[in-house]
């Protein structure tokens, strides 16, 4: 394959930025790198692939060690002048020794130094294993770099044309179980279909829609099976919490969680949410909080995959009508977490569950079945 056109066709992968630097005792070396990336997390460890004709690659060789200084998304110019042969690349650039007494950029968005425990020639250039000593890291977005320029990654567009299509399937804008053509809703988005097609990776992991074989997406239809597998999974991990954890939860707790509750509760006004989705939001972070009692990861990463706010979003948000019942019942299990009273935490979380349950089914009659 012609060089040229490699590059060409590579350039569309788009990598983060790095200067690597290293020291051997007599001079300083430093490059701008894009072919970095992590290789393992245990142990830490870091890939970089250096072109065998740029000094840094037998610096690197020669003291066994390198440092990964992450750009930010502000500092093009700074890529630019390692990218450049000069004699001195650290010329005007604020620097400090790491623990490897390697030069570190004072500036950059992260650190990462590294010894390196193997080097491999891949055709023009060496791939230096390195592993991992300090890694620090500060605020900010990243430095891109992508067909021959660097930018900034996208976060606030995305995250803005990913929430008006949310919108839009939660608001019913498409039926359930309807085809969600990438071409149609880029169009109604009035965004690329690249930004789009970003909005249904997004929707799909959120189980808002699914990937059909011969359709494409559609959206996911809520139904009775749906909503009460949700809220019972909600319940199975609630109750093993409960299990686990009411013999030593403390006072400061107990108050954070009526503090949650009770923000919760000022949202449900007589039969009606004052404002839903504070509402939800509310609930969400009181319920979080419970699970988080039980201090152990793999409950609460379980309860955050579950899409409890998506099929009360769905479901509940269909009427601003409700019922003080699940105020109360969520208030007995927390009364019952506060008396370290593991039988009536129970009876609360199981009436709430129920409550929520027959809810939903309420609604899916009222609007013929599914949403």
């Amino acid at each position: 394959m012609d060089a040229a056109h490699f590059r060409h066709v590579a350039g569309h992968l788009a990598s983060g930025v790095t200067v690597i630097t290293t020291d051997t005792g007599d001079h300083r070396h430093g490059m701008t790198a894009s072919s970095v990336t992590s290789l393992s997390a245990d142990p830490p460890m870091m890939l970089a692939c250096i072109n065998n004709k740029v000094p840094t690659a037998a610096a690197v060789a020669a003291s066994g060690r390198y440092a990964v200084n992450v750009l930010g998304d502000g500092q093009g110019e700074l890529a630019r002048q390692f990218a450049t042969a000069a004699d001195d690349k650290f010329r005007g650039v604020a620097v400090h020794d790491g623990t490897l007494g390697l030069p570190l950029l004072s500036d950059a968005l992260a650190h990462l130094e590294c010894e390196v425990v193997e080097q491999v020639t891949g055709g023009t250039h060496t791939i230096f294993l390195g592993r991992v000593v300090t890694a620090t890291a500060g605020n900010g977005q990243p430095l891109t770099y992508f067909r021959g320029g660097f930018g900034r990654f996208a976060f606030a567009k995305d995250d803005e044309v990913y929430g008006r299509a949310r919108e839009l399937v939660l608001s019913r804008a498409y039926a359930a179980d309807q085809a969600l053509p990438l071409e149609d809703l880029a169009d109604r988005l009035g965004v690329d279909q690249a930004a789009a097609f970003y909005a249904l990776t997004r929707l799909s992991s959120d189980g808002l829609v699914r990937r059909d074989a011969g359709r494409g997406y559609v959206v996911a239809p809520l139904d009775v099976r749906t909503s009460d597998e949700t809220f019972d999974a909600r319940l199975a991990v609630e109750l093993g919490v409960l299990s686990l954890s009411l013999d030593r939860v403390t006072d400061d707790e107990v108050d954070e969680l009526r503090r949650r509750f009770d923000a919760m509760a000022a949202l449900l006004v007589g039969e009606r949410f004052v404002d839903f989705h504070g509402y939800l939001d509310a609930n969400y972070a009181m319920h979080e909080y419970l699970v988080s009692l039980a201090r152990n990861p793999l409950l609460t990463s379980t309860f955050g995959r579950l899409g409890i706010k998506n099929v009360m979003t769905r479901s509940f948000g269909v009427t601003p009508e409700t019922s003080q019942k699940f105020v109360e019942a969520q208030r007995h299990l927390v009364d019952g977490v506060a008396g370290r009273d593991p039988e009536a935490a129970r009876r609360g979380a199981v009436e709430y569950c129920e409550l929520a349950k027959q809810r939903v089914r309420e609604i899916l009659v009222a609007t013929g079945g599914s949403l």
